[in-house]
């Protein structure tokens, strides 16, 4: 078992938590500020079984938009 914490922007957060949870995950939301200008994120903690790990991170990448 793994686990997985996701820093999402607050914007992605609502549609990244709905995704993991119609696919069965089960999470833990914490509202978190931080980075620059104090913007608002969510921690997303998520325990994930080993053979579902890249599932989950599939669905974490598909829904926000990465920020390099």
């Amino acid at each position: 078992m793994k686990m997985i914490t996701a820093i999402v922007n607050k914007e992605d957060a609502k549609s990244v938590t709905r995704a993991l949870i119609e696919e069965g995950f089960s999470i833990t939301r914490l509202s978190t500020t931080g980075g620059f200008l104090r913007a608002g994120n969510v921690t997303v903690l998520i325990g994930v079984e080993d053979d579902k790990l890249e599932h989950c991170l599939e669905i974490i990448g598909s829904m926000v938009e990465w920020q390099r």
